[in-house]
């Protein structure tokens, strides 16, 4: 009951503050930016002043009629660009970094593409479709926009951002002791056979944990600022699968009680971009950072961390071309 009364209080009574930043002169990247408060970030940051957001999606047709539709609310479509990402392929995720690099600058790159599956799926890599898009590809991306974000610091003057949309759930995720006696945890949690559609998501959400940590750990925040953030529980589309007969009248009560608005969840993403250095490394939730959770904190958590970090590692060495070279220049250019 403790749970639904906290969640009811953060839509209804301290939901989310909106931001008055500035962002003028600035470049930002939204993915999974067609549903849920993807466009509401988009169009947030537009408003706000940013000189280009780039709505990045794996389907094109959806992604400009968004565009569109956020044109028509701004009164102006020059700020809006569509480019295309697929999370479940690495080399849609290359090409689109790549097209990243051709910026004149980067300033803030919003990692938001994510999926909660309720069933298993394995994409063309061989990894089920949560640790794909949530753990391994958001990783990918994060390391590919990293040289570019850092080159851009000399335009505004201001540290860029590279920001993770994480969950709350990943705090409860804790890995059992039989788990990690095993050679490899990813690949026991990339079994169909250990696939569990309540606890698949919030594993692939503290891996990514683990893996963000890693990454501020080795860069600067006076050069990047990375931080994590949760939006908490808002209205979208991510479980889009998980339908069963009589749903819907029920759905549509918890969705009104419960759930916040894309807008206010929106606000989190931005309020996340306003805090400086002193959200680098860290979680931020409900407008302010978060203790470190039982699942993240203490030496035998952060020597599990180092371990997943070195399977993601591994696996993107084995499939993404000239990953390791890549890793070298995102953790040590200038």
């Amino acid at each position: 009951m403790a749970v639904f009364l906290k969640i009811f209080k953060n839509k209804w009574i301290t939901p989310p503050q909106e931001t008055t930043e500035d962002y003028s002169d600035r470049v930002v990247i939204v993915t999974g930016a067609t549903s849920g408060m993807g466009p509401e970030a988009v169009y947030k940051f537009a408003k706000l002043g940013a000189a280009k957001v780039i709505i990045a999606a794996r389907d094109l047709k959806k992604a400009e009629s968004t565009k569109n539709e956020l044109a028509k609310r701004l009164g102006r479509d020059e700020q809006l660009e569509v480019w295309k990402l697929d999370m479940m392929s690495y080399d849609s995720v290359c090409a689109f970094a790549e097209l990243a690099h051709s910026l004149e600058h980067l300033d803030i790159a919003i990692l938001n593409a994510g999926t909660r599956r309720s069933s298993y799926h394995a994409g063309e890599q061989g990894w089920e479709e949560d640790l794909q898009v949530n753990t391994l590809s958001t990783v990918l991306l994060g390391v590919l926009l990293l040289p570019k974000l850092k080159q851009s610091k000399q335009h505004t003057g201001k540290a860029p951002i590279l920001e993770f949309v994480n969950s709350g759930l990943h705090q409860s995720a804790v890995v059992p002791p039989e788990v990690r006696q095993q050679s490899n945890i990813l690949e026991h949690y990339n079994k169909r056979e250990n696939f569990k559609e309540g606890s698949q998501y919030k594993f692939s959400k503290v891996f990514l944990m683990y893996a963000t940590n890693k990454l501020a750990s080795y860069i600067s925040s006076a050069d990047v600022i990375i931080t994590s953030i949760c939006p908490g529980v808002v209205r979208s589309d991510l479980g889009r699968d998980h339908y069963f007969p009589g749903v819907y009248v029920l759905a549509a009560l918890l969705v009104f009680l419960f759930m916040k608005s894309p807008s206010q969840g929106a606000n989190a993403i931005l309020s996340g971009t306003t805090q400086g250095e002193a959200v680098h490394g860290r979680f931020w939730k409900d407008d302010r950072i978060m203790p470190v959770p039982v699942a993240v904190a203490g030496s035998e958590m952060k020597e599990l961390g180092s371990r997943i970090w070195g399977e993601i590692i591994e696996s993107l060495e084995k499939d993404v071309p000239a990953f390791t070279q890549r890793l070298d220049v995102a953790l040590h250019s200038k």
